[in-house]
């Protein structure tokens, strides 16, 4: 039996707004050259991957339209031999399949199968809201900040739902504390493919990209010879055309990632810079909108398009359906034209003098289904799941293997604790609610940004396997929150039902993404975790030795501003071994301990002794830690 007859081929759905599906046929493969038929694959049109580039594709009696899938790519072999083929749509698509398939100079042929085009989830802010009690004064003047809980959570948004343990201080990502730091570069690009994004955005409009050459060049000129004409912002690959268009989900991923900050309207990007035109830029790449019917070859062309023409990251919210393959060796056999083309920009994307090669992060799903969906599923690709306010998972995320780190995704039970962004109508005041793990992912994504902006200011070379290290170590465990129930409310059904809340321990991934200690990981420098205030004692095991208590320290050392910041009550001292201190204030600062090592006393002139050893410390304080005290 060949093996690609165990593949089940169905529709690709994006994966982080809905739980409907196509129904499909899966007829019998009429050559092991011939995959992923379904009824609603495009008429007139296949992709044929060639033996080699010099082959010819030539069927008598049949007008066939060839060109490269994948215009102006190089450096790839794989992708040069890719070609989408062209013909008389009343042609019977499987003759023609089957006819192309039996050439020698054919390897493979594709259906391209349709995506199906679907609404975001979304819900517009309360007409009216209290003013926000945060413990922490803003830092940045944009009107939505404090109620994005999702950068920084100190719970006083319980209080809208009366309900203090729905909203827990710590569920967040620590933007405050990263932003002190870096608030993003403008020569990292972030490719968002979705569904268009509205690029005059007022919010979003100075972090769009702009592709220079075509701007000050000739309309329906391919001024840059990148093999697409008049693609300004990026390209809408569903009309085939330069012209983006303005989409609700992809509009509100993309300012979740990089709206303008400090600009005193709508709310902050993760990476949105500080309002003097040093954000991250958003690379629209649109494979959907709501008029077209939109396919497989456009995601495709999309991540190879994101790769040559400078984008590093790039935040897809589409998947197959949740169970489309079992395990990574299906992925691998199917070899479509999709996963040449993501494994491309893994490879070929490029920041000059920090990283070459691309990173790609997934929506890891929104069916509660026990498995990360593909291509995110995939062993090399990162997925990413949901979590709550309160820590718990959000109750759509999928969960289990091929996930692989978790972000805030919002929790559709109350709209005020959804994901707040941009939004596609820039009414009202810009901004709207969406709930989902493309939200979630837009986090990492945003995240990962902001790590390579920390490293071009600090000099830093890194891997992109090395940032996907990273991005799954700068977490918290979220697991011990994972116990007991919640209820739930199904809209379907219009009933609640009870959710246990243990199915989805151990399963979301390594644990929730933390950026202030993403760029400490950049730094090598580690961060110890405190409540403020409560009195504590920290082991230095990890950082001097398993023999840290029996050494001779000659100090703690802290400056005047960072023991007003943090509210430091007394002196730090090291006890047997252990950093004893009380933070009374949120915030973070650096602390520095020395000790001696080979004596009692530090040798020199006429005493033998010891050598100084010094280790830099970055002081977290936070209303709340996490379970296992923030050590990693």
């Amino acid at each position: 039996m060949n093996r690609f007859l165990l593949f089940t081929i169905i529709i690709i759905s994006l994966s982080a707004c809905t739980k409907e599906v196509y129904d499909i046929d899966t007829p019998t493969v009429p050559s092991d050259k011939i995959f992923n038929y379904n009824e609603s694959a495009a008429l007139g049109r296949l992709m044929v991957r060639m033996v080699d580039t010099q082959g010819d594709i030539a069927v008598d009696g049949i007008n066939l339209d060839v060109e490269p899938l994948f215009p102006n790519t190089t450096g790839s072999d794989k992708l040069s031999r890719w070609m989408l083929v062209q013909f008389n749509e009343t042609l019977d698509l499987k003759s023609v399949a089957e006819k192309i398939a039996a050439l020698e100079t054919v390897e493979r042929v594709e259906y391209d199968i349709k995506l199906k085009l679907v609404k975001s989830e979304s819900a517009p802010a309360p007409t009216s809201r209290p003013e926000p009690t945060r413990s922490q004064s803003m830092p940045f003047n944009d009107p939505e900040l404090p109620y994005q809980w999702h950068y920084y959570n100190d719970g006083w948004l319980s209080s809208e739902v009366d309900d203090p343990n729905k909203c827990l201080a710590g569920a967040d990502i620590n933007l405050f504390n990263a932003w002190k730091y870096t608030t993003g570069d403008r020569r990292v690009i972030v490719a968002v493919m979705d569904d268009g994004v509205n690029v005059n955005h007022k919010d979003l409009k100075a972090n769009i990209w702009v592709n220079e050459a075509e701007l000050n060049g000739q309309l329906g000129i391919d001024d840059d010879m990148n093999g697409y004409v008049d693609d300004i912002n990026g390209y809408n690959f569903v009309q085939g055309n330069g012209k983006i268009t303005a989409g609700d989900h992809g509009t509100h991923i993309a300012g979740t990632i990089s709206a303008v900050n400090n600009n005193n309207y709508c709310g902050c990007g993760i990476a949105g810079g500080t309002g003097n035109d040093d954000g991250v830029r958003i690379m629209p790449i649109q494979i959907s909108s709501p008029s077209s019917n939109t396919y497989s070859y456009y995601i495709a062309q999309g991540f190879a398009y994101a790769a040559d023409n400078g984008a590093v990251l790039i935040c897809s919210s589409w998947s197959y359906d949740a169970g489309a393959f079992a395990f990574d060796e299906h992925f691998e056999l199917s070899d479509s034209a999709i996963k040449d083309a993501i494994d491309y920009f893994q490879t070929k994307a490029r920041l000059d003098g920090v990283m070459e090669g691309g990173v790609a992060i997934f929506a890891a799903g929104d069916e509660t289904y026990p498995a990360a969906c593909y291509p995110g599923a995939y062993h090399e690709y990162i997925s990413v799941t949901a979590m709550s306010p309160d820590f718990t998972a959000a109750p759509y995320t999928n969960y289990g293997p091929g996930c692989n780190v978790v972000a805030p995704g919002g929790d559709y039970m109350y709209t005020v604790f959804g994901i707040s962004s941009t939004s596609a109508n820039d009414n009202r005041d810009g901004y709207e609610y969406q709930h989902g793990t493309a939200m979630a992912a837009s986090h990492v994504t945003g995240c990962a940004a902001l790590a390579l902006s920390y490293a071009l200011k600090q000099g830093y070379t890194l891997s992109p396997d090395y940032l996907r290290t990273l991005i799954q170590t700068s977490v918290h465990d979220i697991n011990p929150y994972q116990t007991g129930s919640r209820w739930i409310f199904d809209y379907d059904l219009g009933e609640y039902y009870t959710m246990e809340l243990d199915l989805f321990a151990n399963k979301l991934g390594s644990g929730y993404i933390d950026a202030h200690l993403l760029l400490m990981q950049l730094d090598s420098t580690p961060c110890l975790y405190f409540k403020s205030g409560v009195a504590a004692l920290l082991s230095l095991d990890e950082y001097f030795g398993s023999g840290s208590k029996s050494l001779t320290y000659q100090g703690c050392e802290v400056t005047d501003s960072v023991r007003s910041d943090l509210g430091i009550e007394g002196e730090p001292c090291i006890e047997d071994g252990k950093l004893s201190i009380k933070c009374n204030k949120p915030g973070l600062g650096r602390i520095k301990v020395s000790a001696i090592i080979g004596g009692n006393e530090v040798g020199g002139g006429d005493k033998m002794g010891g050598m100084v050893v010094e280790r830099e410390f970055e002081l977290v304080v936070r209303g709340s830690v996490a379970s296992n005290g923030g050590w990693l």
